[in-house]
Parts: structure tokens; sequence; C-alpha cells
């Protein structure tokens, strides 16, 4: 009994320091204003950041999102287009980085721009 005990105490220590837990964006409206039907509500964009992918929960709007990570420069490092219907995650591997600061950006058919900014580890 105190041999199990002892190994579910070490597998519990283990599993603590090795979890990784998603770490949020702030993600902000940023360029124009949504131009959408004045009766539909303004798109919902929230990002998190586990294990190397940007994982993009979009509701509120349907239609294709622009997504670009840029480095500090400004350079382009990612680029893609997903089609959004409603409600849609949109993944985003972002493994290959190397450690830095980048901003991410989500742009609408209409062009309005929303972006956050995160630290890769």
């Amino acid at each position: 009994m105190k041999k199990l005990f002892l190994f579910v105490a070490a597998l519990v220590a283990v599993m603590s320091i090795t979890m990784v837990y998603a770490k949020d964006i702030v993600i902000e409206l940023k360029e124009g204003g949504v131009t959408l039907d004045p009766r539909s509500e303004i798109p919902v964009i929230t990002a998190s950041i586990d294990d190397g992918v940007c994982r993009t929960n979009v509701s509120e709007y349907s239609g294709n999102v622009h997504v670009a990570v840029k480095d500090a420069a400004g350079d382009t490092l990612i680029s893609q287009t997903e089609a959004v219907f409603d409600s849609t995650q949109i993944s985003t591997d972002v493994s290959g980085l190397a450690d830095g600061s980048y901003t991410i950006t989500y742009t609408l058919e209409d062009s309005t721009v929303f972006a956050g900014e995160f630290e890769k580890e």
C-alpha cells in the first residue's frame, strides 16, 4: 500500500511538472470598422497558444479570415486563409518559429483587422 501511494504521488508530481497550460492572446480590433450588415454582431476572436499551436476561435462571423504571423521586424512568417461559418476554430502551427515576440493578425473580407501579440518560448 505504501509503495502504491509513493508511486501515485510521484506520478502526480511528474504530471504537474510537465503539464503545459495554454497562454491566452489578447486580440483587439486594430484597423477599420466592421462594415458588415449593421444588424449583425461584431465578430468575436479569441486565441491561445498551447504546445506550439495557436488555436483561434472565430464566432459571430461568416466569410474568409486571413491569418498572418509577423515577427518584430514586421516580416510575415506564416500566412493562411480559412473559411469561417458562424463559429470556427482555426489552428496555426507556430512550433517552427524561433523564440521571440510575434504579432498575429486576422483580416476579414471587409479589410477589418484584429491583432494580438504573443511570446514564443
